[in-house]
């Protein structure tokens, strides 16, 4: 445990643009005295407090702190997990590891954490949002390459006993350069396989499981393939899997998983298949082209600046509007020689 009164403010905090979610009512970089490093303290709102199981919090810190060296290193570089908990008399909150750096977007003299959520935005959705937020436009092989690396956590903390349960795109930020990372926020959600965890599980609307009962790793396997359809779709609200959207992008293996995923959370996930599929979303992008794998092309090099969701409809599009714009010079032509 860390006292209260041991922490003191960054003097940096103000760089930082960083707003609390969830059950947070504050998070705020901080230093402790007498530990080298940098932590972010994050404060819990009352409502967080009353239902939180202390003990299984500090299961989670004590965890951290039995896993093998290189685990730890892993865990620290990978995911936000409680480091020590927090108190004044009473829990008021944890300490975590902050993000990379190389994770955030500076904006008006300010640094943002960059969510998983700008995967879903649409080229045109970027770019009316580039001058005001700096956002720019991800094409489906980064999107890929991103989301495998988060597959890649996921079934690290798996394989270590941990369900991330509070699975979304908001609870985790990533960068590209110089290469796709990942980094997992809200680790005090995670829970151990067939155990308590430390806070209450709930999801958002958008993330909410379609059958009753606990966080299992079979429900991460249904939320991260909400993931990749959400972001290939570019729809943080999509609850339907566009089919020729994500055949432009992935081959029909791929496909299949994402279905089973989303049939109602299977018992059973093939998890060999899944690494399998983030382990060839790596090679996506390279520092000289970008790639995406289908039904037709192992290796098919995927045009900067181009959208899965709407090449297809943009061309209908645009042969629409073609036709209609031959259709009125017709028109006026047939008008002028009958007014002749």
């Amino acid at each position: 445990m860390v006292e209260e009164a041991d922490l003191t403010s960054a003097t940096d905090t103000e760089v930082y643009q960083l707003r609390p979610g969830g059950q947070a009512r504050s998070l705020a970089p901080c230093e402790v005295d007498g530990v080298p490093g940098r932590f972010l303290v994050k404060r819990y709102d009352e409502e967080t407090l009353t239902g939180l199981d202390e003990d299984a919090l500090l299961a989670m810190v004590r965890w951290r702190r039995e896993l093998p060296r290189q685990d730890r290193v892993t865990l620290d570089q990978r995911c936000a997990w409680p480091v020590a908990v927090v108190r004044q008399d009473r829990v008021t909150g944890i300490l975590i590891r902050p993000a990379p750096e190389r994770m955030f977007v500076e904006l008006r003299a300010r640094l943002v954490p960059r969510h998983l959520d700008e995967l879903t935005r649409s080229p045109e959705r970027a770019n009316a949002l580039r001058d005001q937020y700096g956002t720019r436009y991800y094409e489906p092989p980064y999107k890929l390459a991103v989301l495998g690396q988060l597959l890649t956590t996921v079934q690290w903390l798996h394989e270590r006993g941990y369900v991330v349960g509070d699975l979304q795109l908001r609870n985790a930020v990533f960068t590209i350069d110089p290469a796709p990372a990942v980094y997992l926020l809200d680790c005090d959600s995670c829970l151990p396989v067939g155990g308590r965890g430390a806070l209450p599980e709930v999801d958002p609307e958008q993330w909410k499981l379609p059958r009753d009962g606990g966080f299992t790793p079979e429900t991460d396997y249904y939320k991260f393939a909400w993931a990749v359809v959400r972001c290939l779709q570019e729809s943080a609200e999509a609850w339907e899997p566009d089919e020729a959207a994500l055949a432009r992008v992935l081959p029909s293996r791929h496909r299949r998983l994402i279905g089973q995923c989303l049939d109602g959370a299977p018992e059973s996930v093939d998890t060999a298949r899944w690494r399998a599929a983030g382990e060839s979303w790596r090679w996506l992008v390279t520092p000289e082209h970008i790639y995406v794998e289908t039904d037709s092309n192992l290796r098919e090099a995927w045009r900067r600046g181009r959208s899965a969701v709407g090449d297809g409809s943009r061309g209908r599009h645009g042969g629409i509007v073609v036709l209609i714009v031959v259709l009125a010079a017709i028109a006026v032509v047939v008008a002028v020689t009958w007014g002749a």
